[in-house]
């Protein structure tokens, strides 16, 4: 068996007399590993490790870059980073030789914390909100806040980004396009406040079908050319779906795989709710613009995260060689069948069909309506793999 190698790990490093240090690493540790706050916020346990006190005589432990495919290095910059030269000297160690496939996220809480080392860290890389930086003693809670909704960005673009030949000291990764799905009955006003707020708040793209798709196109053509690095908000009014643009929208998303999330403004009830808008996770509408961009970029690590992960697993344990497999980053729904017929057509001799999800597995309910159409698949998570698989 191959040595399981993360998707992604994040390293949370701050100087052991930050006394708040540890607060706001626990607070990126819940949001990325533990209980994230938010019970309809996409799951997942990304490993997070701290670095903060001395190890065998050196600053902190040595971080394994090799242990995982990507790296986020989060730096809590207070003054007393800034001013111990040992620190400072093991940051200039580490931002000279870290691989292409780590990202440095630095948190601005002293106003010199941009002078850390300017050779190597721009400005634009400071996870930071209007103000110059944030005050360590003050605010912990709205700081922790603002923080969390910030690196969800950095750590959603940095997942959805593939490329690995350029200079993250002079890039940025692309940034992630939000597609704003919505009837323009009775969900225009809405879809606009959002989008504004995006342009306003965040450094995220919002793809908006009434401005953004050119008369005369083929619809379908126009909205796949901005699928990849790009995720669907949806916005379920009265009217949603009664309209066929917005139906062919969902399904769109939901062939290319892209994340969705639902945001419900239901007043009165739908004529018949469509069977296809299911299957991700939904959020009231409640003038809370910021939970609803918290929650879409959680779903956009979620599903990238767990992608990458199940695959990190199949590769681990040589699945390929007796059986193919189909990994998906959520839970199965009859729509995969769609994805089984693809693979099998693909491959001409397709071996005993697993398809790999991630964990909790579904309930029997579930699994018994999927069976009904093919016994043979077997529709298992990582927890399950023993279970199906007795050579494990």
């Amino acid at each position: 068996m191959k040595k399981f190698k993360s998707p992604l790990s994040i390293y949370v490093l701050w100087h052991p007399e930050f006394k708040e240090g540890k607060e706001y690493a626990e607070s990126i540790y819940n949001t990325y590993s533990g209980e994230n706050g938010n019970v309809t916020h996409a799951k997942y346990d990304i490993p997070v490790h701290y670095r903060t006190k001395p190890y065998n005589k050196e600053t902190f432990a040595k971080i394994p870059f090799s242990e995982s495919d990507k790296n986020a290095l989060i730096l809590l910059v207070d003054e007393h980073m800034f001013n111990d030269s040992n620190w400072t000297e093991t940051i200039d160690d580490l931002l000279k030789s870290k691989p292409r496939s780590t990202r440095i996220l630095p948190i601005p809480f002293s106003e010199y914390a941009f002078d850390l080392n300017p050779e190597r860290l721009n400005n634009f890389q400071f996870i930071k909100t209007d103000q110059s930086h944030f005050s360590p003693d003050k605010n912990l809670i709205s700081n922790s806040r603002v923080i969390k909704y910030r690196l969800l960005e950095s750590i959603a673009k940095f997942l959805f980004n593939v490329k690995e030949d350029y200079d993250t000291e002079e890039h940025s990764d692309p940034p992630i396009k939000l597609f704003i799905s919505h009837a323009k009955d009775d969900g225009k006003d809405l879809a606009i406040q959002f989008r504004n707020h995006i342009y306003s708040n965040t450094k995220l793209k919002a793809f908006f079908d009434a401005n953004d798709i050119a008369d005369g196109h083929q619809f379908e053509q126009e909205i796949t050319k901005h699928i990849d690095h790009s995720a669907f908000v949806i916005f379920n009014t009265d009217i949603y779906s009664d309209r066929e643009w917005c139906r062919k929208e969902i399904i769109i998303a939901k062939r290319y795989r892209c994340p969705i999330i639902g945001v419900i403004d239901i007043k009165k009830g739908e004529r018949r709710s469509f069977p296809y808008s299911g299957n991700f996770p939904t959020i009231a509408w409640n003038n809370n613009f910021e939970e609803i961009i918290n929650l879409i970029l959680s779903q956009v690590i979620s599903d990238k995260y767990n992608e990458l992960y199940l695959k990190s697993i199949v590769k681990m344990y040589d699945l390929e060689k007796q059986y193919s497999c189909l990994v998906l980053p959520k839970a199965p729904e009859l729509f995969n069948y769609i994805d089984i017929e693809n693979l099998k057509e693909e491959n001409k001799e397709v071996k005993s069909l697993i398809v790999l999800y991630p964990d909790p597995p579904i309930g029997i309910e579930e699994l018994s309506l999927l069976n009904d159409v093919d016994k043979k698949i077997k529709f298992i998570t990582p927890l399950l793999l023993p279970t199906y698989i007795p050579e494990l």
